[in-house]
């Protein structure tokens, strides 16, 4: 069977309250197809910063045009004209959301959703006229065996969640990690011992595009990397490096760095891909993000609707990247929902026990692909309701 790589063309309210927050909307065609030889994405060479990039070809051609209408949009900002036709548009747009989202409703109650709405739309306008950072692919020379260096610049724990992020600054500003869609770094130290300690992550950002000259991962805080819990989340290998970064390294040290694994691959019969189901557990609604801000845009790709399903065994891990989720939703709340659930499912026999996951994922439809981002017994688990819901096995992605 042949094989799709998907490519990166880039880089409601979520609550954690209770045991579930969802989010939905309806389905909107973007009109971009899919063939066996034509990925998903655009083909263009990524480059990345933290977990989103810029395609080194693409910018090359449409970031003058970028820069040349943006200064032309900030110059007819002053003129009064387009300030008017701005104003009566604004209102227009106002009244008729007010319209289509308070009728029935009360107001009060809506209003705090109604403005994260029109920002998010406003945003999503201005998004397709902003300028991409100047940046360029970090190189990999063969003579180090295809390895480069960062530096290891901050690490902070991310508010009361179990989280820790960790950043790191590139040789050069300008420099991006030239990574996939679905694609891991490698990250490789010494420990005060002289053991060598090294991990694969998928790097975060908080902004799309992201900014050039350094990148982030997170990681659990980690006190004792050979518990069962810890083991559990990351694995040996990773849950040794993050204790060495967190614990044995200084701010400034060295960290060796390379790109890693794809991990994002379609291998079913169905295309065009038209629908996406995610479900992560833990961090790994890190990749799920990235993912998102890459397939949402109009024109982006194929996919006309997009499923998250984000699990935790806290209310408050939901905070790393809540805020960031909630923004996408208000963007493409026509595109997207979300479902933020609380519970334990690694204790649980399988999937189906769980009322809000059997409601939150959508019954398999040709076209549709799912992807699972998480500890491997929960990506386990996840498969085996997934196939037992209908899913194709060839349909299903694992990261």
């Amino acid at each position: 069977m042949a094989q799709v790589r998907l490519k990166s063309s880039a880089a409601g309210g979520i609550a954690g309250g209770g045991s579930s927050a969802a989010a939905s909307g309806a389905n909107f065609m973007s009109g971009v197809t899919v063939s066996l030889d034509q990925p998903l994405m655009p083909p263009t060479n990524v480059l990345f910063t933290g977990s989103s990039g810029t395609a080194a070809a693409a910018a090359a051609t449409r970031k003058p045009l970028k820069e040349v209408l943006w200064q032309a949009l900030q110059a007819m900002a002053q003129s009064n004209v387009l300030k008017v036709a701005v104003a009566t548009f604004g209102m227009a747009l106002i009244f008729s959301l007010s319209l289509r989202f308070l009728l029935g409703s009360s107001a009060s109650s809506k209003m705090a959703q109604f403005s994260k709405l029109l920002q998010g739309r406003l945003e999503r306008w201005s998004e397709k006229w902003r300028p991409s950072p100047v940046s360029e692919p970090m190189p990999f020379e063969d003579e180090n065996e295809g390895w480069g260096v960062c530096t290891l610049r901050a690490r902070k724990r991310l508010g009361k969640t179990q989280f820790m992020q960790f950043d790191f600054e590139l040789p050069q500003p300008e420099y991006t990690v030239p990574l996939d869609l679905g694609q891991q770094v490698s990250l490789c130290c010494l420990d005060n011992d002289g053991n060598v300690a090294r991990g694969n992550f998928f790097p975060f950002t908080k902004e799309s595009p992201a900014k050039p000259g350094s990148f982030s991962i997170l990681a659990p805080n980690i006190d004792d990397s050979s518990s069962e819990e810890t083991i559990f989340r990351i694995g040996l290998e990773n849950a040794n490096f993050v204790r060495v970064i967190k614990n044995e390294l200084k701010i400034g040290d060295e960290v060796a760095l390379t790109p890693g694994s794809h991990r994002l691959s379609y291998k079913g019969q169905y295309l065009p891909v038209t629908d996406m189901v995610y479900v992560a557990y833990g961090t790994g609604i890190v990749p799920v993000l990235d993912q998102i801000r890459s397939v949402l845009p109009s024109g982006a790709s194929s996919v006309s609707s997009v499923t998250v399903v984000w699990i935790n065994d806290s209310t408050q891990d939901f905070d790393v990247v809540a805020e960031l989720l909630e923004k996408e939703y208000f963007k493409y709340s026509e595109k997207l929902a979300v479902s933020c659930i609380v519970g334990k499912v690694q204790d649980t026999p399988d999937f189906s026990a769980n009322d809000e996951i059997n409601t939150a994922i959508p019954d398999f439809l040709q076209g549709t692909m799912a992807v699972l981002a998480g500890p491997k017994q929960i990506i386990e688990k996840a498969t085996f309701y997934l196939e037992d819901r209908g899913y194709p096995a060839d349909t299903i992605c694992t990261l």
